[in-house]
């Protein structure tokens, strides 16, 4: 399959099917982030290739601001430092592209309002971030599609700066490798790396038919109208 192929075969798969997938391999957890790991808010689901980026804990002091003036600028300066990875997604490479920032767990809002919008206008498929989120409600308004470990008031600002960007990382428990293909849904985040991707949807296509089949018959049973669920491998 083509990478454009197997990511849309793969979206028509919940992350429960896939992990089974994985599980029929051998890959028992694998690929399982921690279950802090969450959206921010239900019914997000997206699946997408790995665009990875490290995050240092900040090192150096920050500073003492004694104007708006000078607190803009360091500030700018900071942003400048923790959000490099920004001009390495554009229109042309975000296209089936998540975003998956490994914070190493610091509490800072990397991902909040203004960034979520900036990197939907790019079109990527979502971001996934050992780390925080902030500006939850807005977020939310404009149905920014995230996942993270925490959720904060606080900026990325003095509490993490510029690491790598393109290199494994560790993220919510699991070795992200940049190109992986990540899953996420109500149910959490699965990474599957992308040498197993194709034996992972033989599998994960034959839990789905055996349980659209199962409960197709309880629908009927119990008088229910079919839904979308029971629609996800029709072409």
């Amino acid at each position: 399959m083509t990478k454009k192929e197997l990511i849309t075969e793969i979206r028509k798969y919940r992350c429960s099917d896939l992990s089974d997938g994985m599980d029929a391999l051998g890959l028992v957890d694998t690929g399982t982030m921690a279950e802090t790991m969450r959206p921010i808010r239900p019914g997000i689901e997206f699946k997408g290739y790995a665009h990875t980026v490290k995050l240092l804990p900040r090192q150096s002091a920050v500073t003492r601001c004694t104007s708006v003036e000078e607190w803009r600028k360091v500030l700018a300066e900071g942003c400048d430092n923790i959000y490099n990875f920004v001009d390495t997604v554009t229109e042309e490479n975000a296209g089936d592209m998540v975003i998956c920032i490994d914070m190493a767990g610091v509490r800072g809002g990397v991902w909040g309002s203004e960034i979520a919008m900036t990197m939907m206008e790019k079109g990527i498929e979502g971001a996934v971030i050992d780390g925080g989120c902030r500006d939850s409600y807005e977020a939310n308004l404009e149905n920014a599609p995230v996942f993270c470990t925490k959720r904060t008031f606080t900026h990325a600002y003095g509490r993490v700066e510029r690491g790598a960007i393109g290199v494994p990382v560790e993220c919510a428990g699991v070795t992200v490798k940049p190109g992986d293909i990540i899953c996420a849904d109500d149910d959490g985040v699965l990474v599957i790396p992308i040498e197993y991707a194709e034996e992972v949807i033989q599998y994960a296509r034959a839990q789905l038919e055996d349980d659209i089949a199962v409960r197709s018959r309880h629908y009927e049973n119990l008088g229910y109208e079919p839904d979308s669920t029971l629609e996800r491998l029709k072409e």
